[in-house]
């Protein structure tokens, strides 16, 4: 109840702004009770995302990258109040020293292993860097959710809403597709001619 409640303490005004009687009130506890299990305001705020983080990305990826991304998407816009401690993360916390959580970072890893494996099989283009390919596809289903402003800026729809989220699926099935299709090849069952001058004259 203490971290449920302090997570949506945090996501709405951030670790600054939270303010720990309103945590105790909203979770039904004494607030000395928060200084006693977490010691201090600042600790809690880790508890929160180390506890409310760890698992964001921990589903085993679709084994269709189509199924993937909304899969992502769905997630983005199901744990709205987890976005947001990301981006409060992001702003509070420098990136070496988040990227020191091994296991969450051993888990974004895991993901762009996956888009390597499915690279190697053939089910997604090799001609991109997997790794960035990973960073693209959390951008792609994080960020409108993260930045709504943007996000109705740009398309006149709202994340959440469902025809945003449909134009939404329906692009991010159309981008899966066109990465699963492998770049044009020349036919190797045509022979290959190279004209030359003396194959023209025989030609006259």
């Amino acid at each position: 109840m203490i971290l449920e409640a302090a997570g949506r303490e945090f996501a709405a005004v951030g670790p600054a702004g939270a303010r720990t009687d309103a945590i105790a009130a909203a979770a039904g506890v004494n607030k000395r009770m928060l200084y006693h299990y977490f010691g201090s305001k600042e600790r809690l705020y880790e508890t929160v995302l180390a506890t409310r983080l760890a698992d964001y990305v921990g589903e085993a990826p679709a084994a269709l990258l189509g199924d993937q991304l909304n899969r992502r998407a769905a997630d983005a816009r199901e744990r709205g109040d987890d976005v947001r401690l990301l981006m409060w993360e992001a702003l509070t916390r420098s990136a070496p020293s988040v990227a020191a959580n091994a296991a969450r970072s051993a888990t974004w890893r895991a993901r762009v292993a996956n888009l390597g494996a499915a690279q190697r099989a053939g089910a997604i283009a090799a001609d991109v860097d997997a790794a960035q390919l990973e960073l693209a596809l959390a951008a792609l289903t994080i960020f409108p959710f993260a930045f709504r402003q943007i996000a109705v800026m740009v398309t006149g729809g709202t994340p959440g809403e469902p025809a945003f989220d449909t134009a939404h699926a329906t692009f991010l099935a159309a981008l899966a597709n066109r990465l699963a299709t492998p770049p044009r090849r020349r036919d190797a069952s045509k022979p290959r001619v190279r004209l030359t001058a003396a194959t023209i004259s025989r030609a006259d």
